[in-house]
């Protein structure tokens, strides 16, 4: 749905009884949306991530890297595995088996340290790879 909270709230408001069930915005360490999961998981909103591997352009961030590397896992299973723990539904793209495999095994047999998971929390810089479709601006009509 991409709602933004000002959407959320007008929602909430205008159908208290139906609150949204899903809110798919692009979330990862480089674009946290603080204030967007505060109120989705305050409503039982899920939080369905998409673009969770930042479109490959943080794979060589020494954060990343270095988890990569402690785990001996991919960039994009530390992304996956850091949006997994945070509880989001995680969408990663590919059309390569190899890596669609690797993303699947992403979630297997380890788990970033609280510590390392404010580490990725603080890489914010509120990167938007894709499109938006929602400026701040517009307000839900019913």
């Amino acid at each position: 749905m991409c709602l933004q909270v000002k959407h959320i709230q007008e929602l909430l408001q205008a159908f208290p009884e139906r609150p949204p069930a899903v809110n798919q915005i692009e979330i990862h360490p480089f674009n946290t949306q603080s204030s967007i999961v505060e109120i989705c998981r305050k409503n039982n909103i899920v939080l369905e991530a998409y673009a969770p591997l930042v479109r490959a352009l943080r794979f060589k961030h020494p954060a990343i890297a270095k988890l990569a590397s402690k785990y001996n896992v991919s960039a994009a299973a530390v992304l996956i595995k850091y949006g997994l723990q945070e509880g989001f539904v995680v969408l990663p793209k590919s059309v390569t088996k190899d890596r669609i495999v690797d993303n699947l095994a992403s979630a297997d047999g380890w788990n970033l340290e609280e510590e390392e998971m404010k580490t990725l929390r603080n890489l914010d810089e509120h990167l938007v790879t894709g499109k938006s479709y929602f400026s701040s601006e517009m307000s839900v009509r019913f």
